[in-house]
């Protein structure tokens, strides 16, 4: 398949550097092509960050610059209408500049990806998550998946579940995010004339063979969504949601959440969601996994699911 590494800076470079030198260690990385986006403004570290690319071994990667700090939402919204609508690639793997991966992540992220084509209902697949088991515990779950709600990190989407989802991330875009900072988005108008709306419509029930049941999957949003978040990835959440897929991960984590200080994160924040106690192992000698297995028993520990975006 076409695939395309979207990663993504703006001015944190001590976390870019990791995150770019160990996506390099990934040897699927350079069979892919990757494109760097970063934002502008006059916080950027752009020539810093494209110094890093260029030092890299990645070959020819293409970067995008912008000419002002679009936010987030923006820039990775318009990130994946180039990628996907312009250039048509078949899937896109983004990186946020705050993971440190293992060298077996993408290996195995693009497995699980083929493994869940022969399903209708899957829109996103990641190799990260939060497993507090010791490395023992963990060499005998490499095989197992879950569903997450979890943030979008390191995750694949194919461009049939884009060309699926992609109407309600234009219509956040066009009506919350033009012309205005990202920072300041209409957070109550978001939740209860947009989030609200589309929930309400009730989830599509896709045709064709599927991997989750209904009674295994928590909706991203409460009725009410008094407190829900407003961001891009939350909206992105509701659109897969609306639209009848669900999201897959790991249960072994294949890499390390980083990002203790960033636009939604301070060390608090960080220690609160418990990423200061990442269990991440390297499994990378043995984790050839080219089939992998639901875990039924996490899908019955419903505090094993995480709900926040």
């Amino acid at each position: 398949m076409k695939t395309a590494l979207l990663l993504l800076g703006f001015n944190r470079l001590d976390y870019f550097e990791k995150t770019i030198k160990s996506l390099e260690k990934n040897a699927e990385a350079h069979q892919a092509d990757l494109h760097v986006y970063l934002d502008g403004g006059p916080n950027a570290k752009q020539s810093e960050i494209i110094s890093m690319v260029n030092e890299s071994n990645f070959q020819d990667p293409v970067i995008v610059t912008r000419d002002e700090n679009w936010g987030i939402g923006r820039h990775l919204i318009d990130a994946r209408r180039e990628l996907f609508d312009n250039q048509k690639y078949d899937r896109v793997v983004l990186f946020e500049d705050d993971m440190t991966l293992n060298t077996d992540y993408l290996r195995t992220v693009l497995s699980l990806d083929d493994w869940t084509s022969k399903f209708s209902d899957v829109g996103t697949v990641m190799a990260f998550n939060l497993n507090p088991d010791e490395k023992n515990i963990q060499s005998k779950q490499l095989q197992k998946i879950i569903f997450t709600n979890r943030h979008f990190w390191g995750y694949c989407m194919r461009r049939t579940v884009w060309e699926d989802i992609k109407e309600i991330l234009y219509e956040y875009e066009s009506k919350y995010l033009a012309g205005i900072d990202y920072s300041s988005r209409p957070h109550r108008r978001i939740r209860f004339f947009f989030i609200r709306r589309w929930m309400k419509q009730g989830r599509k029930i896709r045709e064709g063979h599927h991997v989750s049941k209904a009674e295994w999957l928590n909706a991203p949003f409460p009725r009410w969504p008094w407190k829900s978040p407003t961001s891009q990835d939350a909206i992105t959440a509701l659109a897969l949601w609306v639209k009848g897929y669900c999201r897959i991960t790991t249960m072994v984590s294949r890499a390390k959440y980083i990002g203790e200080k960033g636009l939604h994160f301070s060390p608090k924040v960080f220690a609160e969601h418990g990423f200061n106690q990442q269990q991440v192992f390297d499994f990378s000698n043995e984790s050839q996994v080219l089939d992998f297995q639901l875990d039924i028993e996490a899908l019955r520990d419903r505090s094993a699911e995480t709900h926040y975006v």
